[in-house]
């Protein structure tokens, strides 16, 4: 069961508070990705990172989505 909050920007701001630092560590992977060899150990953990954090940022990415769309159905309910 989803927890239901009073207004949908509660939900929100909870899913960016949790979804900016992980966008700050899959940018910080791109910039070693960028400046390192790729033969590197430091190009391969950063691959790895990002490959985590895309995953991560993929399900806040929804949940973000769902709590705009929420915007949307509470205004049709009034």
């Amino acid at each position: 069961m989803t927890a239901r909050y009073k207004h949908p920007f509660e939900r929100l701001e909870i899913f960016l508070n949790e979804y900016q630092p992980q966008l700050k560590k899959a940018l910080q992977a791109i910039e070693i990705i960028r400046k390192t060899d790729q033969n590197s150990e430091d190009f391969s953990q950063a691959i790895a990172d990002l490959h985590v954090c895309s995953t991560v940022l993929e399900s806040y990415s929804e949940g973000m989505v769902e709590a705009i769309d929420q915007f949307t159905e509470d205004r049709n309910d009034d």
